[in-house]
């Protein structure tokens, strides 16, 4: 009994933090002090002096649940709803120095201060409307392709340049002598496909004019016969290129096989003109042919040259 009075006496006397208002008790504060009110309450619950304790197991304390007070916990929620980064403001963004220009960025806006002023000194515009144009300082690349208009055109004005003049020389051909086969046509300049290369010039006849033509040809096998038959917008014309006319269009070679050029007609003063046109890319030095079209078996067994 001496010994519980003790330790009340020294839980009296003694002096927690939390008496004077401050800071509560640690956890293991609060256990301690738990266990001392359980001795002290369990002495005065019926137990008689005379009655020695029964031998037990320590007591289990008990956790103290701390009661937080009220001003304490709205401070601690205050200070978490502050946010310590100020918030930026209009002004702030607005009073905010830059950093200076690097002396490259001083360097490139000197130059183009220069080349506006140089601008506005070639070109006195008002200064609104004043805006550098990048052909100022760097030339137009411009394409030197023609479209195919305009190679149209060229070629129809060298066309019927030659078609006027009737002088084949200057056309970028030339006539040779060939093994086995006497005259013929060689290119001396390159020449792209569809491009005219000369014409088939002679005498334009009728049909029934140039049959009586061909018969009295053929009692001449020395002379040859040149004519060829067409017919355009359904009516049947022949050209007589018999005769020797110094033109080159009548000395092209015939060739079933691999013809490099083909015939055309066009309309010059309301006459129908027969031409020739490279029916390929043709190189210099290749030598021009086309077909003769005749088919006939008398023709084909006459001049078996024709089938090749």
């Amino acid at each position: 009994m001496a010994e519980h009075d003790q330790v009340t006496s020294q839980v009296a006397s003694r002096v927690t933090r939390s008496t004077q208002g401050k800071a509560p008790l640690s956890q293991k504060g609060s256990d301690i002090l738990e266990n001392v009110v359980n001795i002290v309450e369990g002495g005065k619950r019926g137990a008689s002096p005379a009655q020695t304790p029964t031998p037990q197991s320590p007591l289990t304390p008990h956790k103290i649940s701390r009661v937080e007070e009220s001003s304490l916990c709205n401070t601690l929620q205050k200070l978490k709803l502050l946010s310590l980064t100020p918030k930026k403001t209009t002004k702030d963004t607005k009073n905010k120095k830059r950093p200076p220009p690097s002396t490259q960025q001083q360097e490139s806006g000197t130059n183009i201060q220069e080349a506006q002023a140089v601008a506005e000194a070639s070109n006195p515009a008002p200064a609104a409307n004043s805006r550098l144009k990048f052909t100022q300082f760097f030339p137009t690349r411009r394409s030197d392709r023609k479209s195919k208009a305009d190679l149209l055109k060229e070629q129809t004005d060298i066309m019927e340049a030659a078609l006027t003049t009737q002088d084949d020389t200057k056309l970028g051909i030339e006539v040779v002598t060939m093994d086995n086969k006497g005259r013929g046509i060689m290119a001396v300049n390159d020449f792209f496909k569809g491009e005219f290369v000369v014409e088939y010039a002679g005498d334009l006849v009728d049909v029934k004019t140039a049959e009586d033509l061909e018969a009295k040809y053929s009692m001449d096998t020395s002379k040859g016969c040149y004519m060829y038959y067409f017919k355009y917008k359904g009516k049947q014309y022949c050209v007589d290129a018999t005769s020797e006319s110094g033109r080159f269009g009548r000395l092209l070679n015939h060739s079933r096989i691999n013809p490099n050029c083909r015939t055309k007609v066009v309309m010059m003063d309301d006459t129908p003109r027969l031409i020739l046109v490279a029916k390929q890319d043709i190189l210099a030095g290749t030598e021009l042919l086309f077909d003769y079209g005749d088919r006939s078996k008398e023709s084909i067994k006459a001049h078996p040259w024709l089938s090749l």
